[in-house]
């Protein structure tokens, strides 16, 4: 539920036909994103601790910061916030030509790569209860390399791309873990209004210390993921109608293997335009669960949903309602209730942007501890303000609950979280991060965790 996530999304990416779907709504972003900017350097918990003590990974983070001198930054000139509004574009996904990396041409293909370099301060490592032995702090240090290759064709479409996060502990080396993840995207025109799309994400994870049922002792939970997906999208007068198949598996490691399981969805979807700003869409989904070494965790799950699509110059979104329905195997027996789903951009002025995330749904991984399902409600909010044309201030909320239906358990938690963003020049990005995680469960664990990290990415 809160995993640390790399720079790519890791839900089944889809390359839309540019002709075949009049404004690509899919652009969901969590609020509380681990990625920072246009690369995902590694966020785990933290907060201020004990000096910093240098080793190698320091020592290069400290190099690269002497040698970089940053360019000159002019502040917004009345000039440049009186012009014209770039229509539907966020304070992060805005062009900056003076700023953005310029990547590679490599014939009809782009290369962009990326190195980032972080030290994380945390007052609570393990996520542990409040007063436990094993609340303690520690210093970390991450490297985390990536690198995209996309076409640059006027039909159909290609892209690949790979990153890896290393992480280093000061004091406590167990907790040290590798990740990678390696992915392929396809998009095939069939004509002008008709598109096949694919997909292809393989990766080895590891689950953050605060994830719902995370244990806060023994080794960190590592596993292997692997994502496939087919889908096809046509467009025809004011509709737009798109089918998705997706598959994913999940192989855990050691004692956490009864969690290997695979899921299988098909999600249709109908975009009816109302004007051009407004669109009605209808969607529904089914998907199927199966544990391989614990069958009595298998589920079938089903939604349907009627919202809104927003495009104009001031919103841009998706606002989604309906009903949801998983019924389990086992003595967890049927889940339903009302469906939430919504992800709106709000440009508030030029130099702001307030997004919006809401989301209710039965979350039906199984947890390493309760094995049980519970049911998710979440709401967020986060502002991003560019202060300079090369400084991005952040704030950032999120609140949920997970209710656990079946056994006594209901847990609240919160998330808050300031950042600012400097470009140095093309090539470089300074970045710092607070973030604070709190979780009141009872039945569980309350914890607090408060990091604090200072990262810097070098760009191709």
């Amino acid at each position: 539920m809160n995993a640390r996530t790399d720079r790519v999304n890791q839900s089944t990416a889809q390359i839309p036909a540019g002709s075949a779907m009049r404004c690509d709504l899919g652009h969901r972003r969590q609020i509380l994103s681990r990625s920072l900017l246009s690369s995902g350097f590694p966020g785990v918990p933290g907060g201020l601790g004990e000096a910093l003590r240098i080793n190698p990974f320091a020592s290069l983070f400290a190099a690269s910061l002497i040698i970089l001198a940053p360019v000159h930054a002019a502040a917004q000139t009345q000039q440049t916030q009186s012009t014209a509004r770039e229509e539907s574009v966020s304070v992060r996904d805005r062009d900056r030509p003076e700023y953005d990396a310029q990547g590679r041409r490599l014939g009809s293909f782009n290369l962009n790569a990326s190195l980032d370099l972080a030290v994380t301060s945390t007052d609570n490592l393990f996520a542990a209860p409040d007063g436990a032995p094993s609340d303690v702090d520690d210093i970390y240090y991450g490297v985390s390399p990536n690198v995209a290759l996309s076409s640059d064709w006027s039909r159909h479409a290609v892209a690949f791309d790979a990153g890896a996060r290393f992480l280093s502990h000061e004091d406590f080396s167990n907790e040290d873990a590798d990740t990678h993840y390696v992915r392929a995207t396809g998009r095939f025109d069939i004509g002008q209004n008709t598109a096949i799309r694919g997909s292809a994400r393989s990766s080895h994870e590891v689950s953050p210390r605060t994830d719902p049922d995370s244990p806060f002792i023994g080794d960190p939970v590592e596993y292997d993921r692997m994502d496939t997906g087919v889908g096809i999208s046509h467009r025809f007068a004011r509709f737009n109608v798109s089918l998705d198949a997706t598959n994913s598996d999940y192989d855990y490691d050691g004692v956490q293997s009864f969690r290997d399981n695979e899921e299988s969805a098909l999600r249709g979807r109908i975009e009816a335009e109302l004007s051009p700003r407004i669109g009605l869409l209808l969607s529904a989904t089914v998907d199927e669960r199966d544990y391989n070494n614990s069958p009595q965790f298998n589920s079938d799950g089903q939604a349907y949903m009627v919202g809104l699509s927003l495009n104009s110059d001031l919103m841009r979104g998706e606002i989604q309602v309906g009903q949801f329905e998983r019924d389990y195997a086992g003595v967890a027996g049927t889940f339903d209730g009302v469906a939430v789903e919504g992800n709106v951009e709000w440009y508030v002025t030029q130099l702001t942007t307030v997004t919006l995330t809401a989301r209710r749904d039965a979350d039906d991984q199984i947890g390493a501890f309760s094995g049980e399902p519970y049911v998710t409600e979440e709401y967020g909010v986060r502002v991003d303000h560019e202060l300079l044309r090369n400084v991005i201030l952040t704030g950032a909320a999120r609140f949920g609950n997970r209710d656990y239906e079946t056994i006594a358990r209901e847990d609240d938690y919160n998330e808050w979280e300031l950042g600012a963003d400097y470009m140095l020049n093309r090539n470089a990005v300074v970045r710092f991060r607070y973030e604070h995680d709190e979780v009141d469960s009872p039945a569980y664990r309350d914890y607090e965790v408060n990091q604090a990290t200072l990262g810097l990415t070098l760009r191709l």
